[in-house]
C-alpha cells in the first residue's frame, strides 16, 4: 500500500514542477480582442480554457463534434465560434472526457478545462461554468491558435452590439451592412486549390479527421489543405515546421497514408 502512495506523490511532483508544454499561440491582438468578449451576431461564442499550473507538462488535445481544434497547456485556452445547436466537446489527456453543450447565436459560454492527477499523466474533466467565473479565469490565460481556422473569427465578423451601439444603428438607415465570415456551406462552390480542407464541402469528416492524425503523427500543421479531390479520392498537403518540409497526405474514404 505505501508503494502505491510514494508512486502517487512522485507523479503529483512530476505533474507540478516539470516543464510546461509547448503550444501555438496566437498573437497578442487576437488574444485581446478575444477578451472583449463581444458575441457573434449568428454564432455561439465558446471559451474553452485550462487556467491551472498542475499538469504544465502534458499538452491536452480538444475536439468538438469529432474535429480538432487546438491543444491547451497551462494558462491557456481557445476560443471556437459553432452553429446553433447541440456540440459536443472532448478532452484527450490521460483519459477522454466529454460535455455536450446546446449552445444559441449571440452568446457566449465558458468551459472549464480541470486538470487532475492521473496514474501515468495528467487526467482532465469538462464544466461549464458562470460567465463571472470564465471571463475571471480567461483574463489569467492566454489564447492558443485554433486547429481548425474555419472555427476562428476573423477581424470582419459580425459581432452583436452593444445596446447603446444598437440605438445608434437603428437611428441611421444608411449604416453598412455588416461582413459575416462564415464556412462554406455544402452547395457551395469548391475551393481553389489549396484552401483549407476544413472549408470544401467535398471533404467529409471522417477523411478531414484521418488526414488530420495523420499531421498529428508526423507532429506537422493540422492546417490540412487541398491539392486535388476526385471522388472519395483526395491527395491533401500541410507544412511541418520543425523539418520545414511539406507533407503530403493521399486518402481513399476515411483512410489516409502520408506519401512523402
Amino acid at each position: 500500500m505505501i508503494h502505491k502512495y510514494i508512486a502517487a506523490a512522485i507523479v503529483a511532483v512530476v505533474l507540478v514542477v516539470s516543464g510546461c508544454a509547448s503550444v501555438p499561440m496566437a498573437n497578442k491582438g487576437a488574444d485581446a480582442e478575444a477578451k472583449q468578449f463581444a458575441p457573434i451576431a449568428d454564432k455561439a461564442t465558446v471559451y474553452i480554457y485550462r487556467d491551472e499550473i498542475m499538469g504544465a507538462a502534458i499538452k491536452m488535445h480538444l475536439l468538438v463534434d469529432g474535429a480538432a481544434v487546438g491543444d491547451t497547456a497551462a494558462k491557456t485556452y481557445v476560443q471556437i465560434f459553432l452553429s446553433p445547436g447541440q456540440h459536443v466537446i472532448t478532452s484527450k489527456a490521460e483519459n477522454d472526457t466529454t460535455l455536450s453543450v446546446d449552445v444559441q447565436a449571440g452568446r457566449s459560454y465558458y468551459v472549464w478545462q480541470e486538470v487532475k492527477m492521473g496514474i501515468l499523466y495528467a487526467r482532465s474533466a469538462l464544466h461549464l461554468v458562470d460567465e463571472s467565473k470564465g471571463q475571471t479565469a480567461v483574463r489569467k490565460c492566454d489564447l492558443v491558435r485554433p486547429a481548425d481556422p474555419s472555427l476562428h473569427a476573423s477581424p470582419s465578423i459580425a459581432r452583436v452590439p452593444a445596446p447603446e451601439a444598437m440605438q445608434s444603428v437603428t437611428d441611421n438607415s444608411q449604416s453598412p451592412t455588416p461582413i459575416i465570415d462564415t464556412p462554406v456551406s455544402a452547395g457551395a462552390t469548391a475551393p481553389a486549390t489549396g484552401g483549407p480542407a476544413s472549408l470544401d464541402p467535398r471533404v467529409t469528416v471522417p477523411m478531414f479527421n484521418a488526414a488530420q492524425d495523420v499531421a498529428a503523427v508526423h507532429q506537422c500543421d493540422r492546417m490540412i489543405r487541398v491539392e486535388s479531390i476526385e471522388g472519395e479520392h483526395a491527395r491533401f498537403f500541410t507544412s511541418c515546421p520543425s523539418t520545414t518540409a511539406r507533407l503530403d497526405i493521399e486518402c481513399n474514404g476515411n483512410r489516409c497514408i502520408d506519401v512523402n
